[in-house]
């Protein structure tokens, strides 16, 4: 009986505990069977069992068959008992019918195996159904512990199982035990003689019984490991996927930080180290209240999930905005024993958001400044007037509603003919935008004329459903301009139009670019994705003071139109000048809250100043040169023949060192007044063609020497034996002595000049790079002014009368030069095809 009873309970055990599985696995077809051939096979061998150890010769006429069909009956009523449980709601009917089903396999077991050895019996009817509505109540209750107890099911689980095993199997001992109680049974056999036999053959059918039964529980056990493993695996996969897309957190009641992902790591700037342990007012940014997060924490402490969008502090001081979802989980009594914060990081989102106000904010500007200064009005597709501002009834002199419902030809004054509104009519019906002047008659039948633009807007189809006519009044400006801005609706339409014409770029109140036109990235050769963000500090030249920029700011920062003229540096090193005005736009406080610029290259214009004001310079030079060179020149040769003649006798060393210095003075002097007669030439040199590259080479063999003494190593580089150019060979030699002269004086104590010539097109390019002391930039602007000079003991003369020689040969001087690293003079002349 003992023996009975611990397989009855292994065997409910092993079927409760497939029988649980079928829901959640995916082999709920094996698992059913298992369950039900462990639950009959334990009610059977209970019933068997128990029989056979009242009286072992009972199994001496034992008959195989029926056992097989009690076993088989047993197996059929579990299965039957448990399919209604399996549904999503488990109901008081699913119960009974399980519990019946139970009953009937306990009471055909135990009748059938009655018969099956050779028995008769006698049944005390009160006793029989008292004990089946006894064995029906215990495994009702066995089956709603399980199945349908919300109470027992809202806490710990693990316990359930194993009690319902129990109960079950104890209804199942109960069973067999009130049934043997209520029925007299009577043998009519003979007992075995070989009783040895026969309970050998029960131990081995016994232990038969128990490996069925331990089999049955070890695959239960198989499967269950299975679907934890498939569990864990993926809990561990919804993990991964979590801490690859989003940012998670995790702190304990106290709101301490436990946990956190990479990503965390990542948009914080925090290493893991620094987080853990701390809270999260580490991440404050100072943009919410102190109401917004004890609202937070009131929601989160009562067990309720938060959601929400917090802007955040990262470690390096930058911002960011994330999405989160606050998840408390709560112990038995339900307070909150930890929360999950899960993250997504919505910063791009913000930023879009706020763009996109400042845009509606930017728009609504452009249409108010667009019904103060046009006249506008909307029709239907047909024509007919739905709505006009108050400049329209102003021009007009008609009410609005005397306006509403009629077309425009209300307004009609005879001056355009049919074909022109027909024209009109064609282009806005086709979708296309209609532009022209139109002349009409108000209500006093007085004439204005109006410059018209007609925006068709299209549905879905493309066919227009409304359209939209912006004018403006050109009545007293009719004939004076030949070209109009056109007024319009919407921003676009607006920086269209300066597009066309003028540079335009937006900057926030800072300074901080936000948008520029296709006009601005042309002339500054930087894309709008390098400038936008950037401010106009980086198209500073360096040509103004901070002065300059100072008194600008101080003008529009005070919310004044500034105007004046910039030279900026494009991307490429090139310089431009721009006629510029800023206009600032106030918020209802009376400050700029944001800039327009609008400017007009003036270049070409200053270039040509530059060259009147260069020339203007080199007239008056000249007109200098001319009268004062004949009157020196006569003179100072007799001052130097008679002080050479004065050295032919001289015998005293001091007093001829002396005389040579007077004669050094007087060469210097004589090389000044050459200078001056230079300018005092006119304009016009005989140019022929020579080839340039033995001139270069002559200058710098008679260069070497000088160099060598100033410890200057001078080589020069040319890949071309011949480079033909029209020149004036002497005047060509003069240039490059002065410019490598000049080069070897600016490295006092020794140093590098390099002689390089290329050919670029239709150009020889002669640059002469020294690794000098350099020139300052304010000073590089300056170069070939008369009388202007970088060293010491210069006269301003020698650069001025190169640059002019080289003008003279239709060529350019380009200098580049840093200070400490060295000057390179570039000069670029016409080359003659070979």
């Amino acid at each position: 009986m003992v023996i009975a009873i611990g397989l009855t309970i292994m065997a409910s055990y092993t079927g409760l505990d497939m029988f649980t599985l079928i829901k959640n696995s995916k082999n709920k077809r094996l698992l059913y069977l298992g369950g039900s051939l462990s639950m009959g096979v334990g009610i059977w061998v209970m019933n068997f069992m128990g029989l056979i150890a009242a009286d072992i010769t009972r199994f001496s006429s034992y008959q195989i068959p029926l056992t097989i069909l009690s076993i088989i009956l047993g197996i059929a009523f579990s299965g039957m008992a448990f399919i209604p449980l399996f549904g999503k709601e488990v109901r008081t009917l699913h119960l009974i019918f399980g519990s019946l089903f139970l009953t009937s396999a306990v009471f055909a077991i135990h009748i059938i195996s009655i018969y099956a050895m050779n028995l008769t019996f006698e049944y005390n009817v009160p006793l029989f159904v008292f004990s089946g509505l006894l064995i029906f109540g215990s495994f009702l209750f066995s089956l709603w512990i399980l199945f349908a107890s919300k109470t027992y099911s809202k806490g710990n689980q693990t316990w359930l199982k194993p009690i319902s095993a129990l109960i079950l199997s104890g209804a199942i001992v109960e069973g067999h035990l009130l049934l043997k109680r209520a029925s007299t049974i009577i043998s009519t056999n003979n007992p075995l003689k070989d009783i040895f036999n026969q309970e050998t053959f029960l131990i081995y059918l016994v232990l038969f019984v128990t490996v069925l039964i331990v089999s049955g529980l070890i695959a239960s056990s198989t499967l269950i490991s299975k679907q934890l493993a498939e569990t864990d695996t993926s809990l561990n996969d919804i993990k991964a996927a979590l801490d690859a897309s989003t940012i998670v957190a995790i702190t304990d009641p106290l709101g301490t930080i436990v946990y956190v992902n990479d990503k965390f790591e990542e948009i914080s700037k925090y290493k893991k180290e620094e987080i853990i342990g701390k809270n999260h007012r580490m991440l404050n940014s100072g943009y919410h209240s102190k109401e917004f997060f004890q609202d937070l924490w009131t929601s989160i402490q009562a067990g309720k999930t938060w959601r929400g969008e917090i802007r955040n502090k990262a470690k390096d001081g930058s911002f960011y905005w994330v999405d989160t979802t606050i998840v408390p989980f709560l112990d038995k009594k339900g307070k909150p024993v930890q929360y999950i914060a899960i993250r997504s990081d919505i910063t791009n989102r913000k930023n879009a958001e706020k763009a996109l106000l400042e845009s509606i904010k930017e728009t609504k500007d452009i249409t108010f400044a667009l019904d103060q200064s046009s006249i506008i009005a909307i029709t239907d597709e047909k024509g007919k007037i739905t709505s006009v501002n108050d400049k329209f009834c102003e021009i007009s002199k008609y009410s609005r509603e005397e306006l509403l419902g009629e077309d425009h030809k209300i307004l009609n004054s005879g001056f355009h003919s049919k074909e022109f509104f027909k024209d009109l009519w064609r282009t806005i019906g086709q979708g296309a935008v209609w532009k022209g002047e139109l002349c009409n008659r108000a209500k006093d039948g007085t004439l204005y004329w109006v410059d018209t633009t007609i925006v068709p807007f299209l549905n879905d189809k493309g066919k227009p459903y409304q359209y939209v006519a912006i004018r403006t009044d050109i009545t007293d400006r009719k004939r004076a301009e030949e070209h109009l801005r056109e007024s319009v609706k919407d921003n676009s339409d607006i920086r269209f139009a300066l597009d066309q014409s003028t540079i335009v770029a937006f900057t926030d109140a800072r300074g901080i670019i936000t948008s520029v036109n296709d006009k601005f990235c042309e002339i500054s050769k930087y894309s709008r994705e390098e400038i936008i963000g950037k401010d106009h500090a980086i198209l500073n030249s360096g040509y103004h003071s901070k002065l300059f920029f100072k008194d600008l700011w101080k003008t529009i920062g005070e919310g004044k139109v500034w105007k004046g003229e910039i030279r900026n540096k494009a991307k490429d090193g090139t310089y431009y000048w721009v006629d510029t005005t800023i206009v600032p736009f106030l918020n209802d406080n009376g400050k700029p809250y944001q800039y327009v610029a609008i400017r007009n290259d003036i270049t070409e214009r200053k270039k040509t100043e530059e060259a009147l004001h260069r020339q203007d310079k080199l007239a008056a030079v000249g007109q200098l040169a001319a009268g004062v060179a004949h009157e020196i020149r006569n003179p100072l040769t007799s001052m130097k023949g008679y002080a050479e003649f004065l050295t032919l006798d001289e015998q005293d060393p001091e007093r001829l060192e002396f005389m040579n210095i007077i004669l050094d003075e007087i060469e210097r002097v004589n090389t000044i007044v050459e200078d001056f007669m230079v300018l005092a030439k006119p304009k016009m040199v005989e140019l022929e063609e020579k080839n340039v590259v033995p001139v270069i080479k002559n200058v710098v063999s008679l260069l070497e020497f000088e160099a060598r003494k100033k410890h200057v190593k001078l080589t020069f580089d040319c890949p071309h034996e011949i480079i033909q150019i029209e020149c004036d060979e002497n005047r060509l030699k003069q240039v490059f002595l002065n410019f490598i002269k000049n080069g070897i004086e600016a490295m006092p104590n020794g140093g590098e000049l390099h002689v390089k010539t290329t050919i670029n097109n239709t150009q020889v390019q002669i640059s002469i790079q020294d690794t000098g002391v350099g020139i300052p930039k304010e000073k590089l602007k300056q170069l070939g002014e008369p009388f202007y000079t970088t060293k010491k003991n210069g006269n301003g003369l020698g650069l001025m009368v190169s640059f002019k020689i080289i003008e003279n040969h239709n060529g350019k001087v380009f200098v580049e030069s840093e200070p400490n690293k060295g000057t390179t003079f570039n000069i670029l002349l016409p080359a003659k095809p070979a």
